[in-house]
Protein backbone atom coordinates (compact mmCIF):
# COMPACT_ATOMS: atom_id res chain seq x y z
CA UNK A 1 0.00 0.00 0.00
CA UNK A 2 2.05 2.89 -1.31
CA UNK A 3 1.58 6.64 -1.28
CA UNK A 4 1.41 6.30 -5.08
CA UNK A 5 0.30 2.75 -6.01
CA UNK A 6 2.47 1.24 -8.72
CA UNK A 7 1.98 -1.58 -11.17
CA UNK A 8 4.37 -3.66 -13.27
CA UNK A 9 4.08 -4.37 -17.00
CA UNK A 10 2.95 -7.93 -16.23
CA UNK A 11 0.22 -6.58 -13.95
CA UNK A 12 -0.85 -4.08 -16.64
CA UNK A 13 -1.26 -7.02 -19.00
CA UNK A 14 -3.43 -8.86 -16.47
CA UNK A 15 -5.41 -5.70 -15.77
CA UNK A 16 -6.18 -5.21 -19.46
CA UNK A 17 -6.60 -8.89 -20.25
CA UNK A 18 -3.79 -8.98 -22.83
CA UNK A 19 -0.34 -10.49 -23.20
CA UNK A 20 2.95 -8.87 -22.18
CA UNK A 21 3.80 -8.22 -25.83
CA UNK A 22 0.76 -5.96 -26.18
CA UNK A 23 1.95 -3.77 -23.31
CA UNK A 24 5.41 -3.49 -24.90
CA UNK A 25 3.78 -2.45 -28.19
CA UNK A 26 1.65 0.21 -26.44
CA UNK A 27 4.76 1.70 -24.86
CA UNK A 28 6.48 1.90 -28.25
CA UNK A 29 3.53 3.09 -30.35
CA UNK A 30 1.81 5.54 -27.99
CA UNK A 31 3.83 8.58 -26.89
CA UNK A 32 1.25 9.34 -24.22
CA UNK A 33 1.60 5.96 -22.51
CA UNK A 34 2.57 6.61 -18.85
CA UNK A 35 6.29 6.72 -18.21
CA UNK A 36 7.81 4.53 -15.48
CA UNK A 37 7.91 5.98 -11.97
CA UNK A 38 10.13 3.32 -10.41
CA UNK A 39 11.54 -0.15 -10.72
CA UNK A 40 14.40 -0.92 -13.07
CA UNK A 41 14.86 -0.64 -16.85
CA UNK A 42 14.28 -4.40 -17.09
CA UNK A 43 11.29 -4.36 -14.74
CA UNK A 44 9.75 -0.87 -14.69
CA UNK A 45 6.87 0.15 -12.44
CA UNK A 46 4.12 2.56 -13.45
CA UNK A 47 1.68 4.79 -11.59
CA UNK A 48 -1.49 2.70 -11.27
CA UNK A 49 -3.84 5.68 -11.50
CA UNK A 50 -2.14 6.98 -14.67
CA UNK A 51 -2.25 3.54 -16.25
CA UNK A 52 -5.94 3.09 -15.48
CA UNK A 53 -6.72 6.50 -16.93
CA UNK A 54 -4.77 5.70 -20.09
CA UNK A 55 -6.38 2.30 -20.53
CA UNK A 56 -9.83 3.77 -19.95
CA UNK A 57 -9.20 6.50 -22.51
CA UNK A 58 -8.12 3.88 -25.05
CA UNK A 59 -11.15 1.68 -24.33
CA UNK A 60 -8.83 -1.09 -23.11
CA UNK A 61 -9.89 -1.26 -19.45
CA UNK A 62 -12.41 -4.02 -18.69
CA UNK A 63 -15.15 -3.09 -16.24
CA UNK A 64 -14.16 -4.20 -12.74
CA UNK A 65 -16.42 -5.08 -9.84
CA UNK A 66 -16.26 -2.65 -6.89
CA UNK A 67 -14.29 -5.14 -4.81
CA UNK A 68 -11.77 -5.81 -7.60
CA UNK A 69 -11.37 -2.08 -8.21
CA UNK A 70 -10.72 -1.46 -4.51
CA UNK A 71 -8.26 -4.35 -4.30
CA UNK A 72 -6.31 -2.99 -7.28
CA UNK A 73 -5.66 0.17 -5.32
CA UNK A 74 -5.01 -1.53 -1.99
CA UNK A 75 -2.41 -4.02 -3.10
CA UNK A 76 -0.87 -3.25 -6.48
CA UNK A 77 2.29 -4.93 -5.25
CA UNK A 78 2.50 -8.11 -3.19
CA UNK A 79 4.83 -6.90 -0.43
CA UNK A 80 2.15 -4.70 1.11
CA UNK A 81 -0.96 -6.80 0.60
CA UNK A 82 -1.28 -8.06 4.19
CA UNK A 83 -0.81 -4.60 5.68
CA UNK A 84 -3.29 -3.12 3.23
CA UNK A 85 -5.98 -5.67 4.01
CA UNK A 86 -5.36 -5.38 7.76
CA UNK A 87 -5.81 -1.60 7.62
CA UNK A 88 -9.12 -1.95 5.77
CA UNK A 89 -10.18 -4.79 8.07
CA UNK A 90 -9.70 -2.55 11.10
CA UNK A 91 -11.97 0.08 9.52
CA UNK A 92 -14.61 -2.53 8.70
CA UNK A 93 -14.46 -3.92 12.24
CA UNK A 94 -14.91 -0.43 13.70
CA UNK A 95 -17.89 0.12 11.43
CA UNK A 96 -19.43 -3.21 12.45
CA UNK A 97 -19.11 -2.16 16.10
CA UNK A 98 -20.84 1.13 15.41
CA UNK A 99 -17.65 3.18 15.68
CA UNK A 100 -16.73 5.84 13.17
CA UNK A 101 -13.06 6.86 13.19
CA UNK A 102 -12.42 10.45 12.22
CA UNK A 103 -10.53 11.11 9.02
CA UNK A 104 -7.49 12.06 11.08
CA UNK A 105 -7.55 8.63 12.77
CA UNK A 106 -7.58 6.79 9.47
CA UNK A 107 -4.30 5.67 7.94
CA UNK A 108 -3.52 8.52 5.56
CA UNK A 109 -2.74 6.02 2.81
CA UNK A 110 -6.39 4.93 2.94
CA UNK A 111 -7.94 8.39 3.07
CA UNK A 112 -8.64 8.63 -0.66
CA UNK A 113 -10.18 5.14 -0.67
CA UNK A 114 -12.66 5.74 2.15
CA UNK A 115 -15.62 6.33 -0.22
CA UNK A 116 -14.95 3.01 -1.96
CA UNK A 117 -14.53 1.16 1.35
CA UNK A 118 -17.76 2.66 2.69
CA UNK A 119 -19.65 1.82 -0.50
CA UNK A 120 -18.47 -1.79 -0.38
CA UNK A 121 -19.45 -2.09 3.29
CA UNK A 122 -22.86 -0.57 2.52
CA UNK A 123 -23.41 -3.06 -0.28
CA UNK A 124 -22.11 -6.25 1.32
CA UNK A 125 -21.79 -5.54 5.04
CA UNK A 126 -18.42 -5.29 6.85
CA UNK A 127 -17.93 -9.03 7.27
CA UNK A 128 -18.69 -9.98 3.68
CA UNK A 129 -16.66 -7.04 2.36
CA UNK A 130 -13.63 -8.28 4.31
CA UNK A 131 -14.22 -11.83 3.03
CA UNK A 132 -14.28 -10.66 -0.58
CA UNK A 133 -11.02 -8.78 -0.16
CA UNK A 134 -9.58 -11.76 1.74
CA UNK A 135 -10.26 -13.98 -1.27
CA UNK A 136 -8.20 -11.65 -3.47
CA UNK A 137 -5.42 -11.63 -0.91
CA UNK A 138 -5.44 -15.42 -0.58
CA UNK A 139 -5.34 -16.11 -4.32
CA UNK A 140 -2.13 -17.98 -5.25
CA UNK A 141 0.51 -15.77 -6.82
CA UNK A 142 4.19 -14.87 -6.78
CA UNK A 143 5.22 -13.40 -3.45
CA UNK A 144 1.93 -14.24 -1.74
CA UNK A 145 2.08 -16.05 1.60
CA UNK A 146 1.30 -19.73 1.13
CA UNK A 147 -1.88 -20.75 2.95
CA UNK A 148 -3.16 -24.14 4.03
CA UNK A 149 -5.84 -25.22 1.52
CA UNK A 150 -9.36 -25.14 2.95
CA UNK A 151 -9.98 -28.83 2.22
CA UNK A 152 -6.83 -29.83 4.13
CA UNK A 153 -7.71 -27.51 7.04
CA UNK A 154 -11.23 -28.94 7.13
CA UNK A 155 -9.81 -32.49 7.20
CA UNK A 156 -7.48 -31.65 10.11
CA UNK A 157 -10.32 -30.06 12.03
CA UNK A 158 -12.62 -33.00 11.32
CA UNK A 159 -10.05 -35.49 12.62
CA UNK A 160 -9.59 -33.41 15.78
CA UNK A 161 -13.36 -33.17 16.32
CA UNK A 162 -13.20 -29.57 17.53
CA UNK A 163 -16.93 -28.84 17.57
CA UNK A 164 -17.90 -27.31 20.89
CA UNK A 165 -14.32 -26.90 22.07
CA UNK A 166 -11.46 -24.40 22.23
CA UNK A 167 -8.71 -24.54 19.57
CA UNK A 168 -5.12 -23.29 19.43
CA UNK A 169 -2.86 -22.98 16.38
CA UNK A 170 0.74 -22.07 17.35
CA UNK A 171 1.73 -21.39 13.72
CA UNK A 172 -1.46 -19.77 12.52
CA UNK A 173 -0.27 -18.11 9.32
CA UNK A 174 -3.19 -16.21 7.85
CA UNK A 175 -5.61 -18.32 9.89
CA UNK A 176 -6.69 -21.20 7.62
CA UNK A 177 -6.97 -23.82 10.37
CA UNK A 178 -8.67 -21.38 12.74
CA UNK A 179 -11.22 -20.50 10.07
CA UNK A 180 -11.84 -24.21 9.52
CA UNK A 181 -12.30 -24.68 13.26
CA UNK A 182 -14.89 -21.89 13.31
CA UNK A 183 -16.72 -23.54 10.39
CA UNK A 184 -16.74 -26.76 12.41
CA UNK A 185 -18.31 -25.05 15.43
CA UNK A 186 -15.47 -24.45 17.86
CA UNK A 187 -16.36 -22.23 20.83
CA UNK A 188 -13.14 -20.20 20.86
CA UNK A 189 -10.03 -19.91 18.70
CA UNK A 190 -6.50 -18.83 19.62
CA UNK A 191 -3.42 -18.53 17.50
CA UNK A 192 0.15 -17.30 17.40
CA UNK A 193 1.99 -16.28 14.26
CA UNK A 194 5.54 -15.05 13.67
CA UNK A 195 4.48 -12.63 10.92
CA UNK A 196 2.78 -9.73 12.66
CA UNK A 197 0.72 -8.70 9.61
CA UNK A 198 -0.65 -12.21 9.11
CA UNK A 199 -1.42 -12.50 12.83
CA UNK A 200 -3.38 -9.27 12.64
CA UNK A 201 -5.33 -10.51 9.62
CA UNK A 202 -6.26 -13.80 11.25
CA UNK A 203 -7.36 -11.97 14.39
CA UNK A 204 -9.50 -9.55 12.39
CA UNK A 205 -11.28 -12.44 10.70
CA UNK A 206 -12.21 -13.86 14.11
CA UNK A 207 -13.23 -10.47 15.48
CA UNK A 208 -15.51 -9.70 12.53
CA UNK A 209 -17.37 -12.91 13.37
CA UNK A 210 -17.44 -12.25 17.12
CA UNK A 211 -15.55 -15.49 17.73
CA UNK A 212 -14.06 -15.54 21.26
CA UNK A 213 -10.27 -15.71 21.17
CA UNK A 214 -7.39 -13.86 19.53
CA UNK A 215 -4.27 -14.25 17.44
CA UNK A 216 -1.06 -12.84 18.88
CA UNK A 217 2.21 -12.18 17.06
CA UNK A 218 5.41 -13.87 18.13
CA UNK A 219 7.57 -17.00 17.99
CA UNK A 220 5.61 -19.76 19.70
CA UNK A 221 8.71 -21.94 20.03
CA UNK A 222 10.60 -19.36 22.07
CA UNK A 223 7.81 -17.33 23.71
CA UNK A 224 4.42 -18.94 24.19
CA UNK A 225 1.83 -16.17 23.90
CA UNK A 226 -0.75 -18.16 25.89
CA UNK A 227 1.07 -19.61 28.93
CA UNK A 228 -1.27 -21.50 31.19
CA UNK A 229 -4.17 -21.53 28.73
CA UNK A 230 -5.74 -24.92 28.15
CA UNK A 231 -7.62 -25.85 24.98
CA UNK A 232 -9.41 -28.90 23.67
CA UNK A 233 -7.33 -29.25 20.50
CA UNK A 234 -4.05 -27.94 19.13
CA UNK A 235 -4.01 -27.79 15.35
CA UNK A 236 -0.93 -26.81 13.39
CA UNK A 237 0.36 -26.92 9.83
CA UNK A 238 3.91 -25.75 10.54
CA UNK A 239 6.16 -24.25 7.88
CA UNK A 240 8.65 -26.73 6.46
CA UNK A 241 12.13 -26.28 5.06
CA UNK A 242 13.13 -23.51 7.49
CA UNK A 243 16.69 -23.99 8.74
CA UNK A 244 16.81 -21.03 11.13
CA UNK A 245 14.12 -22.20 13.54
CA UNK A 246 16.59 -22.38 16.46
CA UNK A 247 18.06 -25.90 16.47
CA UNK A 248 21.04 -24.98 18.64
CA UNK A 249 18.84 -23.25 21.19
CA UNK A 250 15.85 -25.60 21.11
CA UNK A 251 17.24 -28.92 19.87
CA UNK A 252 16.98 -30.56 23.30
CA UNK A 253 13.75 -28.94 24.36
CA UNK A 254 11.66 -31.44 26.40
CA UNK A 255 8.69 -30.74 24.14
CA UNK A 256 10.23 -32.96 21.45
CA UNK A 257 9.06 -36.16 23.12
CA UNK A 258 9.31 -38.09 19.88
CA UNK A 259 12.56 -36.56 18.69
CA UNK A 260 13.45 -34.29 15.77
CA UNK A 261 13.46 -34.97 12.05
CA UNK A 262 15.32 -33.00 9.38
Amino acid sequence: MHETPTITAAEIARLAGVGRAAVSNWRKRHPDFPTPVGGTPASPEFDLIQVEQWLRGQGKLPELSPVDRLWRHLAPTTDTAADALAAVGALLLARQRGERPSRRQVDRRLADLLPEIDALADDLGPQAAFDELWQRFSAPGPGRPWATPDDLADLMVGLADVGGGAVLDPAAGSGATLRAAVRAGCTSAYGQELDESLARLAGLWLALRDVPGEVRPGDSLRADAFPGRTVDAVLCHPPFGITTWGHEELGYDPRWEYGLHG
